[in-house]
C-alpha cells in the first residue's frame, strides 16, 4: 500500500473514499467496501483520502493503526491530509480543484455527512458539482445503523470505550478495538511478583479507554497469545501516569523496542489500590482465571 500526501501527483486511473476515518468502524467498512467494488469494476486502484492530525486525544485509533486497518480492507494507496491552520483554511472549491488535478478520479464515494473545506462549508451536494467538471462520479452512502437504530460513529464508539463497555465498541467496530504501541521499560514490578508485563506508553493522540483491567490477546511471531491488560495509574505502587501493562499468558521472551498490538475482548474489573502486594498477587490470580474461561 502506498502513501502520499495531499496534493501529490499520482497518475493512474482511482477510485476515491473521502472522510476522516479515525475509527474505521462498521459504517466505514461499509463505505470503502462499495468503493473496493466499483474500483474492481472499473479496472482501477482504490484510494483512500484520510484526515490525520488536529485531534489531539480523540482518535480511536492513530493515524499509524488506521493504515493497518485500510491495508487489511484492500486499498491500493492512502493519501493523507494533515489538519493544520493552513490546510483548514482552504476553500472547498479549492479542495477539489487540488484533488481532482491531482489523482486521475473516475469515481469518488463519501458518507453522507461529509464535509470538507473552509468551515466545514463543502458537502456531498458541492462535491457532486464539483465532479461533474471533471467527469467523474460520487457515490453517497447512507448511515450504518447498530441494532437499536442508532447511526455508527465515532462517538458511539468512544462512548462505549469511555465506559469500559470493549464488546459493545468491537461491535460497532466489526472487529477487536486495540493499541499498537512499543514496548518500553517499566518499573518491573510485575516480574518481582512473578507476573512479568509488558509496558507501552500511549499515543497523545490516542482516546483514552476507561481505565481498568481488560481480557486481550496479543499476536508475537504469527502464534495468538492470551492476555490481561491493566490500563491505569497503578494505585497500589502509587503510581502517578497511566500505563498499559500486559500480561501474556505463556509467554518468555524480551520485546523491549518492538511494536506490539494488544486486542481488547473484555472488560474485567474496576482498578482498585490494595493494602499490600501479596493482596494484589491473589487478585492477579484471580483475573489470570479469566484467559482459561
Amino acid at each position: 500500500m502506498e502513501i502520499f500526501e495531499f496534493g501529490y501527483k499520482f497518475n493512474s486511473d482511482c477510485v476515491l473514499c473521502l472522510g476522516y476515518f479515525d475509527a474505521i468502524h462498521k459504517g466505514h467498512k461499509a463505505l470503502i467496501n462499495s468503493a473496493k467494488t466499483k474500483a474492481q469494476e472499473l479496472g482501477v486502484k482504490l484510494g483512500v483520502v484520510a484526515f490525520c492530525g488536529g485531534k489531539n486525544g480523540q482518535d480511536v485509533f492513530t493515524f499509524s493503526e488506521r493504515l493497518t486497518l485500510l491495508k487489511m480492507l484492500g486499498v491500493d494507496f492512502v493519501v493523507y491530509a494533515s489538519l493544520t491552520p493552513e490546510f483548514m483554511a482552504i476553500s472547498h472549491q479549492k479542495f477539489t480543484e487540488i484533488l481532482f488535478n491531482s489523482y486521475n478520479v473516475k469515481a469518488v464515494f463519501c458518507g453522507f455527512d461529509f464535509t470538507y473545506g473552509y468551515k466545514a462549508q463543502g458537502n456531498s451536494i458541492t462535491l457532486k458539482d464539483s465532479a461533474k467538471k471533471y467527469g467523474a462520479n460520487v457515490y453517497v452512502l447512507d448511515k450504518v445503523l447498530n441494532e437499536n437504530g442508532q447511526k455508527i460513529s465515532t462517538s458511539l464508539i468512544k462512548n462505549e470505550l469511555k465506559n469500559g463497555n470493549i464488546k459493545g465498541a468491537n461491535e460497532l467496530l466489526d472487529g477487536n478495538y486495540f493499541i499498537t504501541e512499543k514496548v518500553v521499560e517499566g518499573k518491573k514490578l510485575g516480574k518481582t511478583l512473578n507476573f512479568p508485563t509488558i509496558n507501552m506508553r500511549l499515543s497523545e493522540q490516542k482516546f483514552l479507554i476507561k481505565e481498568g483491567v481488560y481480557l486481550t490477546f496479543v499476536i508475537i511471531d504469527n502464534k495468538l497469545y492470551s492476555s490481561i491488560t491493566n490500563v491505569g495509574k497503578q494505585p497500589t505502587f502509587n503510581g502517578n501516569n497511566c500505563v498499559i501493562e500486559t500480561y501474556i499468558n505463556d509467554f518468555d521472551g524480551n520485546l523491549y523496542g518492538k511494536y506490539i498490538t494488544v486486542y481488547f475482548v473484555e472488560f474485567i474489573r474496576e482498578i482498585k489500590a490494595f493494602n499490600s502486594q501479596s493482596e494484589l498477587v491473589e487478585q492477579l490470580k484471580k483475573d489470570k482465571e479469566f484467559i482459561n474461561d
